[in-house]
């Protein structure tokens, strides 16, 4: 074994159990249930305050702002005082996300949804930091992206069903209910953060060149899906389906795509990392092209929800690399950072590109950003072969 391969060893910890994984999955449920979301809280402010669309993605925006400020600027914080950011982080949403609720105007309500995001990049941090440098990170982030994506897929399909007069506010009050009653459960993650993990790990650099490859692979993947997603509204009325429907069949497809998290959290994934993220990788290139060519709502379907479960197979091996080498959860928590980045830009670049060069040409600039991130992931695989080592030997 070579020295960074030892290192690596005594850095690991044990998995935690089962009980732990399920608190630290609804914590992230918690944490991202703005984000899987959006779409319906911008609608629900567009109902409330009569806006323009862009308008009302700009005052959504600010929960990702408040999100940004935890992950990018505070997370070594959070992580070294766990205890009292999991409980700010629980009572802070809560509040948040009722003062969105009752907000009387625009400056209140984008007050209340930075401050959402705020106490939500707490929450996010310390799951982070739960799972950093753990003897099975990527079956970790499997498990907790597969059980909180039950969980906001599902309050997903709910609201997809309500009356469009309820989403103003109470879409709101119905986020605000749920993360109470997950507070509970919630309450003492921060037992599970890494706080002997990150003084272990004092002094040693990141290795920075898989953490940059990662970065790649997760900035082309996240800004390909957000892009798709942008304009899956054109490519549904193109494909004859009604506004109600489309908003049905991506809420169902985003709740089964989840599903996709159950590759990596099985434990012999960890061996075929690679394969199994170039695989994913093909079917995010062929449900693309099927997609932007859909004509009807089965094809529409399926192709979202292979989409869908392709992304959330490679997902927590990305994160889980990250993991591998991140003393106490801000280095996943900054690449969240980096995914809002590259969906904003993806977001952007959908619409013009669709505008200027049709549907079939955006497909295939989408599928090219996917087939060049297939290197990197390599690159990155290569660059962590000490802890994949590591790993094996336990």
């Amino acid at each position: 074994m070579t020295t960074a391969t030892l290192r690596v060893t005594a850095q690991s910890r044990p998995d935690p159990s089962t009980g732990a994984v399920v608190r630290l999955a609804l914590a992230f449920a918690a944490a991202t249930n703005g984000l899987i979301l959006s779409p319906f809280l911008v609608a629900a402010v567009m109902t409330r305050f009569r806006l323009d669309e862009g308008t009302a993605t700009a005052l959504v925006s600010a929960e990702i702002l408040g999100i940004a400020i935890s992950c990018a600027l505070l997370s070594h914080r959070i992580a070294r005082a766990a205890r009292p950011f999991t409980l700010a982080g629980v009572a802070g949403t809560i509040a948040g996300q009722a003062l969105s609720a009752i907000a009387p105007d625009l400056v209140s309500a984008a007050a209340a949804r930075g401050m959402t995001g705020l106490f939500e990049g707490m929450l996010f941090v310390v799951v982070a930091s739960g799972v950093s440098q753990r003897t099975s990170t990527d079956r970790l982030w499997g498990q907790i992206n597969l059980l909180a994506g039950g969980i906001n897929g599902g309050i997903l399909v709910l609201i997809s069903a309500l009356p469009a007069a309820w989403l103003g506010r109470w879409v709101f009050a119905l986020l605000a209910a749920v993360v109470a009653v997950l507070a509970p459960a919630i309450r003492g993650i921060d037992a599970f953060a890494s706080a002997q993990s990150q003084a272990r790990s004092r002094g040693h650099a990141l290795p920075w060149r898989p953490v940059i490859a990662i970065w790649v692979v997760t900035a082309l993947v996240y800004g390909v899906q957000a892009s798709q997603w942008a304009i899956a509204g054109f490519v549904g009325e193109r494909a004859g389906l009604s506004p109600t429907t489309i908003g049905v069949l991506l809420s169902v497809s985003s709740l089964l795509g989840f599903v996709g998290a159950a590759i990596p959290s099985h434990p012999a994934s960890h061996k075929h990392r690679l394969a199994l993220i170039w695989a994913a990788q093909l079917a995010m290139i062929a449900s693309i092209e099927w997609f932007f060519g859909a004509r009807g709502g089965h094809a529409y379907f399926l192709s979202q929800f292979v989409l869908n479960s392709a992304f959330f197979v490679i997902v927590p091996f990305l994160t889980g690399m990250l993991s591998d080498v991140d003393p106490d959860g801000s280095l996943v928590a900054r690449t969240l950072v980096v995914t809002f980045f590259a969906a904003g830009i993806g977001t952007a670049l959908s619409g013009a590109l669709l505008d200027r060069f049709g549907g079939t040409h955006v497909a295939h600039v989408l599928c090219v950003a996917v087939l060049a991130a297939a290197p990197f992931v390599r690159l990155a695989l290569r660059r962590a072969a000490p802890g994949t080592v590591a790993r094996a030997s336990r």
